[in-house]
């Protein structure tokens, strides 16, 4: 192609070094946002060669992919209205009766401004001869936006001066219209106002399609939600958030429809909310894409889409597709068994429950068994199947270490309104054989403008500090993770503490190891303790399996960071997605686990100062301290319990005691700095629990707990209306503060009854704490008290 010739004899001017640097500048780009990593191993990167599109070529594209939208529109419109195509006897009965991917449940339910398609995309290939086919089209959840948003952010800046001077089209324009067409869904169904929200239903966390999803949603400005933070209410959706539901106008979903609603639709969908599709019949939201437009998606339609655009739009098909027949046709059927090698099959329908075409089947590629069995089962069931032509398609140049040729489709998008047809001036390319992606460039005869979503410097901005709209999901899952860095954190000293014993050759005459062992491995982990204790160590550490074991905490800590991607820094991000990730230990002894543990708590230190660097003290940032506070103090508490109940007979065994439970509590410079030398179970017992100067201490994170909770919605009351939060956090503070350290350290039959009774109520009362938190602000039960006017008044919401 001329003009991608003409990109490559730019950067060929370029020394190589020059060159690599700017492909280590694209792939930095990518490496901050890190949208491979939801990828899979199909995602190889992006190229740094762009796929570039001239003006004249951009007419032809842009028409065509233009009028697919509208077509595939009008056609939604008629499947799920009159049916004209079918009384007419245009379309076979079975393509839409037979087919599962109509959902009857909305028949004769139309959408906000009758636009049943809001966002579609289009898969165009160029052949040998230089003309452009339609491959596939994609009009449910269309994948690849915010891919090329993240291509072309990352391509442009690796060479900023060749994008200016080639005079590239911006995709903020279009997104923009994008934009505009939700918000003006928003103001037909009544939206208007501060009272209801544009919202982008996600995809679920483990869906490769989750980091796009939160690109999507970030560069719009509209909150990322899932099923969890939706709620329905007299056939009215809205989110669940910290200072109570707030009303949904729009929703973008990105969820397929059989996932939508689990009481109309697929009940083990997990996604999707429950009661939403009588809130669409009953007009009180608006979806985009409408739900049921899956069904445009079914492969045995593109045989037939010529005659359904005249039919529909009284226009011939601009951008024709690879040619495809329908075997049902008897005509079609005897062409393709004729020359089978030149055909590619396909399923005419997608399978019901699936969400994906059944794989293709390439004749000229099978072995001569499976091609007797296909063509055995299209001659079974014809109807069943459609042919498409196997086509040749043009090559463009690729960056693997050299340039090489690569086949690459070109996504485009295109987005419908009620006023107008936009199609964006850009796209994805998707190379073969999973060598990546490539941004696409669309040249302009004329200068191009400078538009951004960004709000101009001359428009006032109103300063906010708002946090009370923070979805009540992921405020679950900030506690959560706070939870569980703070476990971690002390599974590792613990461990540390075992491997550093157990490192020594006299081990065997350390008799405060079993009592650390005790207070650190799992009942599972004790069984192997007599035989092994070095692999009763490294089962706990490093096996995988063992649910009570520290690798199902890292896992749960990187599996929270990716579920809040679009509510963290990218540096406090890429800590999380590495969390404990590291070499594991090599050899057996108990030596060799220890440079893991320390990156482990390296890890711990690390995200623990990004919190606190990079986070505003909103409710995001209190809510992750809530979760590590609250987990800190029960670890404290049961670390105190399982080392300091008993007191040993001989002082050896008693001193060797106190200096673990100070050296796993992190306490041990603090003491001897202020006691010297001399370990006594006193001043041990109030470090750990009532000094609030210690920041390891219980009392001290009770007393955060009190002062984050205090800026919690709802719980701002005066004195004299203490809520049920702040008095149970004011009577454990009280406890702690009142203890009397020398009973507690008082023994009977060599147990401190005394301490394990205030243990265990501190225990219950952290442990109620939580339940008080996750129930007033996570759960959405229904409040009592002062805390009544935060769950309730949806009337007025």
């Amino acid at each position: 192609m001329e003009t991608e010739n003409s990109f490559i004899n730019s950067i060929s001017a370029m020394s190589k070094v020059e060159f690599e640097h700017r492909c280590r500048r694209l792939h930095n780009v990518l490496d901050e946002n890190d949208l491979s990593s939801s990828m899979g191993g199909n995602h190889k990167g992006t190229d740094p060669i762009p796929l570039v599109i001239t003006a004249e070529e951009w007419k032809t594209l842009e028409a065509g992919v233009a009028q697919r939208a509208k077509l595939f529109n009008a056609l939604a419109k008629d499947i799920y209205g009159e049916q004209s195509l079918w009384k007419k006897g245009k379309l076979p009965a079975a393509l839409l009766f037979a087919n599962p991917d109509f959902l009857q449940v909305v028949w004769k339910v139309h959408p906000v401004g009758d636009v049943f398609v809001n966002l579609t995309s289009t898969d165009v290939a160029r052949l040998k001869d230089g003309t452009f086919v339609a491959v596939s089209d994609h009009l449910q959840v269309p994948d690849g936006l915010g891919r090329a948003l993240e291509n072309r952010i990352g391509v442009s800046r690796a060479f900023p001066e060749l994008f200016r001077s080639m005079q590239t089209e911006r995709l903020a324009g279009f997104f923009k219209k994008l934009m505009d067409g939700l918000d003006a869904m928003h103001k037909n169904i009544g939206g208007e106002g501060e009272t209801s929200k544009v919202v982008l239903l996600a995809s679920s966390p483990d869906n490769p399609r989750r980091a796009e999803d939160a690109v999507i949603a970030r560069y719009l400005g509209i909150p990322l939600v899932e099923n969890d933070d939706l709620a329905i209410r007299n056939m009215q959706v809205y989110m669940k958030t910290l200072m109570g539901l707030k009303k949904i106008g729009t929703i973008f979903r990105r969820v397929e429809d059989g996932m939508c609603d689990p009481l109309e639709l697929r009940i083990d969908s997990g996604e999707g909310a429950v009661g939403l599709i009588s809130s669409v019949r009953a007009g009180n939201v608006a979806i985009a894409n409408f739900l049921g437009t899956g069904v445009l998606e079914t492969p045995v339609f593109k045989p037939f889409l010529p005659e359904i655009c005249r039919e529909l739009l009284g226009e011939e098909l601009l951008l024709r597709d690879v040619e495809t027949l329908w075997l049902g046709n008897a005509d079609d059927a005897e062409r393709v068994l004729a020359e089978p090698e030149k055909w590619i099959f396909k399923k005419a329908f997608r399978d019901e429950g699936s969400f994906k075409e059944a794989e293709p089947k390439t004749y000229a590629t099978m072995t001569t068994t499976a091609q007797l069995a296909l063509l055995q089962t299209v001659e079974n069931a014809p109807e069943q199947w459609v042919a498409e032509r196997s086509m040749e398609v043009s090559t463009v140049y690729a960056y693997r270490g050299e340039f090489t040729p690569a086949v690459s489709l070109m996504r485009f998008f295109a987005v419908n309104t009620t006023n107008e047809t936009s199609v964006m001036p850009g796209g994805l390319g998707i190379m073969d054989n999973g060598l990546g992606e490539k941004d696409i460039w669309v040249l302009s005869e004329n200068p191009v403008a400078n538009f951004s979503l960004l709000a101009p410097a001359s428009q006032a901005i109103t300063p906010s500090r708002a946090g009370g709209d923070l979805p009540s999901r992921a405020a679950e899952n900030l506690f959560r993770l706070g939870r569980a860095l703070s476990s971690s954190n002390m599974m590792a000293r613990i461990a540390r503490g075992i491997a550093v014993r157990l490192s020594d050759e006299s081990w065997m005459d350390m008799p405060e190891l079993p009592w650390i062992l005790k207070a650190g491995l799992t009942d599972e982990s004790q069984s192997r303790l007599a035989q092994d204790p070095e692999n009763a160590l490294r089962y706990f550490i490093l096996r995988k399996d063992n649910k009570n074991g520290m690798q199902c905490v890292l896992t749960e800590i990187r599996e929270l960071g990716m579920q809040l991607r679009d509510r963290i820094s990218e540096d406090l991000w890429l800590y999380l997605n590495g969390f404990g990730i590291a070499e594991v230990p090599a050899g057996t002894g108990a030596a060799a686990l220890l440079p893991y543990l320390k990156e482990v708590l390296s890890d711990s230190a690390a995200v623990a100062g990004l919190a606190a660097d990079s986070m505003t003290r909103g409710h995001e940032w209190r809510f992750l301290e809530l979760g590590r506070e609250i987990e800190c103090a029960i670890r404290t508490l049961q670390l105190v319990k399982s080392l300091l109940y008993t007191a040993p007979t001989d002082e050896m065994t008693n001193l060797r005691l106190l200096q673990a439970v100070l050296e796993i509590g992190d306490g041990l410079m603090t003491y001897h700095r202020r006691y010297g030398g001399r370990l006594q179970v006193v001043p041990v017992i109030d470090l750990l629990l009532s000094d609030e100067s210690n920041p390891r201490s219980v009392a001290y994170q009770v007393a955060k707990l009190r002062k984050a909770a205090k800026h919690l919605p709802g719980n701002d009351q005066s004195e004299a209306t203490f809520s049920p939060l702040d008095r149970e956090l004011m009577r454990v503070l009280a406890e702690l503060r009142l203890a009397n350290i020398e009973q507690l350290a008082e023994t009977v039959n060599n147990k401190r009854e005394n301490l394990i009774k205030l243990v265990e109520a501190q225990i219950n009362s952290i442990e109620r704490i939580a339940e008080i938190v996750n129930r007033l602000y996570l759960s959405h039960a229904p409040r009592a008290g002062v805390f009544h006017a935060t769950t309730m008044d949806v009337s007025e919401v």
